[in-house]
């Protein structure tokens, strides 16, 4: 059933498995800081069968926030992709990677992923970044980010981005078929 892939695709984003009332709490506040929507630890607490073994009915509401939690436009769109879900999820990686605390002050590098998304930033220092070209993105020149670990081939996490006035938030580039990072 999709609404169960769903649930493993949401404790997987978080990182572990919810199994006490607090891990409702924490997934209720990170589900509102990256949607903006709100659902309830209670109404989490009921998807996921810890306030009782019954079968609830889940407001479709709350299917489309979750895969947009995890993602995806919306519940449909996860429901698309799901067979891709099935493909191995974890191993060793092997391929360069880049250590952004051994980088020099000013290094640059170009960063790309599909379709056609170019960024090229410079370190700050401290693993902290400035992006100063930007095509075909979200991001913008002038946004900030931390990132401590770019590895080729595989999604980018950009933490602590300061985009346009916005609180920090965690941005990932490449999420399907990562990112490739080059020296400038």
């Amino acid at each position: 059933m999709k609404h169960e892939l769903l649930k493993q695709e949401v404790e997987r984003t978080m990182g572990r498995r919810l199994l006490v009332a607090h891990d409702y709490e924490e997934l209720s506040a990170l589900v509102f800081r990256h949607t903006k929507e709100n659902l309830s630890p209670t109404t989490l607490k009921r998807l996921w069968g810890y306030l009782s073994n019954e079968k609830v009915a889940t407001r479709r509401h709350t299917l489309d926030v979750l895969a947009r939690f995890i993602g995806y436009r919306g519940y449909d769109d996860f429901c698309s992709h799901a067979g891709e879900l099935d493909e191995v999820q974890s191993g060793i990686c092997t391929e360069e990677r880049i250590a952004t605390e051994e980088m020099s002050r000013c290094q640059r590098l170009v960063i790309t992923w599909r379709p056609d998304r170019r960024i090229v930033v410079k370190h700050l220092g401290d693993s902290m970044f400035e992006i100063l070209e930007a095509e075909n993105t979200k991001l913008s020149v002038g946004d900030t980010f931390r990132c401590r670990l770019m590895i080729q081939h595989e999604p980018l996490i950009l933490d602590e981005l300061r985009h346009e006035g916005l609180p920090p938030t965690t941005y990932v580039a490449g999420q399907k078929n990562g990112v490739r990072v080059v020296k400038d």
